[in-house]
């Protein structure tokens, strides 16, 4: 367990112990369990052990060896599987402990056979009523948009690679123990498969193509030249594939524009030079609005707006209950409008901790030297603002640039293995066209690649035979649906230019 890279134990620390925050002066590992199912069945909140009720810091030792082990007591001994995160806080040179605790999704939750519940600042066992409430609380909660059934939906159209890949991403957090080796099983466990239906969370998270059944999972990515949305745009890029995907290739776009190689891991999305945007930052917005955006309307959308002195992330909805704009520069309750999604960010390791992503955003733009973002909430909308952060455009001829340099590579590449002959610069270029769009459409057939360049298709079609010998393109899918798209080998050197 590491210590946290945002120090935000002193905010916490300004509050008095209440109905979602309790301090605990030494550690004991069954009260402690206790306090976690407590929130579990309320509202969530922070359990801050080493420091006394006063809130005076003592500190904790071998709080690296007591992190650990209680994590992994928790996810075995609490039922059902609990959403929390546990880290370390430097107060002074001393250890602090902070277990951050989500409000349950799947409530009533059990530890060593009871249901406790939180009670003012205190924790108790629930009686009868209590306990009737939460299951009442659990029914309603079936009727969320992410938890009713996608009867349309079968087994084939969900991406069972994306959800075996999510299973492993679970298994290395350590965030969940004895999972299903399954895809179905695991999709069951937690709620997202029920009864031979999949949920529409599934669908959203995993689909192959969700926007067939929900056309409110797109985002546009606009570039504008001047600060009026009306005027022409640099770059609009739709991107429409589940969640996973297209947050992939939300970053990759990043990533190619600032020339930087990244996959989307949230240890390379850390820097210790001097960065050309915040990158963590801007990971956090993306994904709070995937996560807390409303889905329930068709209407439903999410839009990257990059202008010439500012980026601006917009997400269709409203904050969720309890929380003001105020309150997201400060420490505060992570209350996701879509829990069932949330979690399985969550136990991905999408999502690193609980309540402090956006006081994280704020420090991470600090620390590279930007301003802190802004938030604004209208017309059910809301919106993040980074106030000087822009994309060094053109973007077009940044990428063509770096296209240019990774086809040169694999032709001299063919050319020394005797693949292929040489190739004149007109060709070259034909071929940097080429790939510009099928990075642009992410999967394209000939005949579109064409008529997009305005060239006639046989002599189109050569140059794509020649960028499938140098293993830069590659048909993917039917012969009616599939297309071109761009192959491992050469998007690794494009991320390296």
């Amino acid at each position: 367990m590491k210590t946290g890279d945002v120090n935000y134990i002193q905010d916490i620390l300004q509050k008095k112990e209440s109905a979602t925050l309790e301090f605990k002066a030494t550690f004991n590992k069954e009260e402690s369990a206790k306090v976690i199912c407590s929130f579990l069945n309320r509202d969530g909140g922070h359990l801050v052990i080493g420091v006394e009720d006063s809130q005076k810091v003592i500190g904790l030792k071998n709080a690296d060896k007591i992190a650990s082990e209680f994590q992994n007591f928790l996810i075995a001994e609490i039922v059902p599987e609990p959403a929390i995160s546990v880290d370390i806080q430097k107060v002074d040179k001393m250890d602090v402990l902070v277990i951050s605790v989500w409000k349950g999704t799947n409530q009533p939750y059990i530890y060593n056979g009871g249901v406790y519940y939180r009670l003012g600042a205190k924790t108790v066992q629930a009686n009868s009523k209590q306990l009737a409430d939460l299951i009442h609380k659990e029914t309603d909660r079936n009727q969320r948009w992410e938890s009713k059934s996608a009867i349309e939906v079968d087994v084939e159209d969900i991406d069972l690679n994306e959800v075996l890949d999510c299973m492993k991403d679970a298994n290395n957090t350590g965030r969940e123990q004895s999972l299903p080796d399954n895809p179905l099983q695991f999709l069951s466990k937690y709620g997202l498969y029920k009864n031979g239906d999949f949920t529409n969370a599934a669908v959203v998270l995993f689909g192959k193509q969700p926007v067939k059944y929900f056309p409110q999972v797109r985002v546009r990515l606009s570039v504008f030249k001047t600060d009026k949305t009306g005027e022409a745009l640099l770059y609009d890029k739709i991107f429409d594939d589940n969640l996973f995907k297209s947050i992939r290739q939300i970053t990759d776009f990043f990533d190619l524009a600032y020339g930087v190689s990244s996959s989307f891991q949230s240890t390379k999305w850390t820097r210790t030079d001097k960065a050309s945007f915040p990158r963590l930052a801007i990971r956090e917005a993306i994904l709070n609005a995937f996560v807390h955006r409303d889905y329930s309307s068709f209407s439903s959308s999410i839009a990257i707006n990059i202008y010439p002195d500012k980026l601006e992330v917009n997400s269709y909805g409203s904050l969720p209950k309890g929380i003001s704009v105020k309150s997201l520069s400060e420490d505060h309750l992570s209350i996701p409008v879509n829990p069932d999604i949330a979690h399985i960010f969550f136990l991905r390791g999408w999502i690193e901790k609980i309540g402090i992503g956006t006081v994280k955003m704020i420090a991470h733009c600090n620390k590279l030297g930007f301003k802190s973002p802004t938030w604004k909430v209208k017309d059910n909308t809301v919106s993040v603002t980074f106030p000087d952060v822009i994309v060094p455009f053109n973007y077009n001829e940044g990428i063509t640039e770096g296209i240019t340099e990774g086809i040169t590579k694999l032709i001299e590449e063919g050319v020394s293995e005797g693949v292929i002959e040489g190739i004149t610069e007109g060709v070259k270029e034909s071929m940097t066209q080429i790939v510009s769009i099928i990075l642009t459409e992410k999967s394209i057939r000939a005949s579109e690649i064409a008529e997009k360049l305005n060239k006639p298709y046989k002599t189109l079609e050569r140059h794509i035979s020649i960028l499938k010998q140098l293993n830069a393109i590659e048909y993917k899918g039917s012969n009616r649906a599939g297309g071109y798209e761009i192959t491992k080998k050469f998007s690794a050197l494009l991320k390296d230019k």
